[in-house]
């Protein structure tokens, strides 16, 4: 499987590994564990976009969707701002 990332989503992942490298390394953990298990059932859908599934890892949350042999990850933000 591959990572591949929305514009939006890859410049929030580059301002925090600027910015804030305790919470870059949290959500790099975590984007490890999607490629290795995308569909596992700890991973929630989010309501208002069926096909995306949410990841949580503290204070911040990953919105992705699988297809084919590649996931999609549509934003990376802290949980206040992730849904609005």
């Amino acid at each position: 499987m591959e990572l591949e990332f929305k514009r939006s989503a890859l410049k929030q992942l580059k301002y925090y590994k600027k910015k804030n490298p305790i919470a870059y390394k949290l959500i790099r953990e975590k984007l490890e564990e999607i490629l290795n298990n995308p569909e596992d059932s700890n991973y929630k859908k989010v309501k208002k976009y069926p096909k995306y599934k949410r990841a949580r890892k503290g204070n911040y949350r990953i919105c992705f969707r699988v297809d084919n042999n590649c996931i999609y990850i549509g934003r990376i933000e802290d949980r206040s701002k992730v849904y609005q």
